[in-house]
């Protein structure tokens, strides 16, 4: 889908002298309806000018008092536990999902076919035919369509994508990285809604992987062949209130790649890693130097040149 959110084809034509306004429909009240909300109110002063006024115009979830606190606490208009209103309303324009995994498909198909643009959290879907049923929707209704791969937006990886696209990396050899983290490692953790294939399509792979699979297609290319392995370490855990549910989704992969210009590739992501918080690295080696990147450390991108002498320190 489009790497970049196009506010400006939303709303058509900016009226002369003022940004258009942009009504948003919002699927979700908890991390990611934050998270994107905070960034929708943010726009009208970080971009500036802005090209388009986000206006909160409802907020959906399906607990009523929790997503009624949302909308006071956001500052959405209304708010609703139907989120067949938020296509009905003809005061929103953009369609943001940020729900479940398997409240991805059918919302936001239901979106794109009232002409709606959407903004869909990762992963897209739960599987490779919901995901084309999504794109054969946004693209027959010809609407503005993005998945929300945030990392591709970070500057550090702006940067590397303008590094290798101007050819100052040279020939692209290597793409290697990994997301780890520790938060499912404790076998007392309560079975939840993400270690469940029907609900969430799968683990790691499309909680983490699915950043790491992003960035190597945004700066390297598409694969050409792929070879991974996908583990689940603990198969039962605990359901509040009594009994137990089995874990159907994988809790680390590993896969080696090989990319359609010739450079290979390792992506590794895993959520059993013993003091992980949020370790996801990248590391690029061309003909003419190598990048790296730590989302750690968020605003640094290293760049080592072949043919340049290392600098002494004093």
């Amino acid at each position: 889908m489009s790497d970049e959110v196009g506010f400006i084809t939303m709303a058509g034509e900016r009226a002369t002298g003022e940004a258009p306004e942009i009504g948003i429909g919002m699927l979700g009240y908890a991390f990611m309806g934050k998270a994107h909300t905070n960034a929708f109110k943010k726009i009208p002063y970080m971009v500036y000018p802005p090209p388009a006024i986000p206006r909160l115009v409802a907020i959906c979830g399906r607990n009523e008092e929790a997503v009624r606190e949302a909308a006071k606490r956001y500052g959405y208009q209304r708010y609703t536990t139907d989120w067949k209103d938020l296509i009905r309303d003809e005061n929103i324009q953009l369609f943001d999902n940020g729900g479940p995994n398997d409240a991805h498909a059918e919302p936001s198909i239901a979106a794109a076919q009232a002409g709606k643009h959407i903004l869909c959290e990762k992963p897209l879907a739960r599987n490779a035919k919901e995901a084309a049923q999504m794109l054969e929707a946004v693209e027959k209704a010809g609407v503005v369509h993005m998945v929300a791969h945030n990392y591709r937006f970070v500057p550090a990886i702006r940067l590397a994508y303008d590094l290798i696209r101007s050819g100052q990396l040279g020939e692209i050899y290597h793409f290697r990285a990994v997301y780890l983290q520790e938060w499912i490692m404790d076998p007392n953790f309560p079975f939840v809604w993400r270690l469940d294939r029907n609900i969430s399509g799968s683990g790691a792979l499309g909680d983490l992987g699915s950043h790491i699979i992003d960035l190597a297609r945004f700066l390297v290319g598409e694969p050409r062949k792929v070879s991974a392995l996908a583990k689940t370490f603990i198969k039962q855990r605990p359901i509040p209130g009594g009994g137990t549910g089995e874990v159907t989704v994988d809790d680390a992969f590993v896969a080696t790649v090989e990319f359609e210009n010739g450079a290979i590739g390792t992506l590794e992501a895993s959520r059993f890693c013993a003091g992980r918080k949020n370790h996801q690295v990248i590391e690029i080696n061309g003909s003419r130097g190598t990048l790296v990147f730590n989302l750690e450390r968020f605003n640094e991108l290293e760049v080592f040149w072949k043919d340049e002498q290392p600098r002494e320190t004093q």
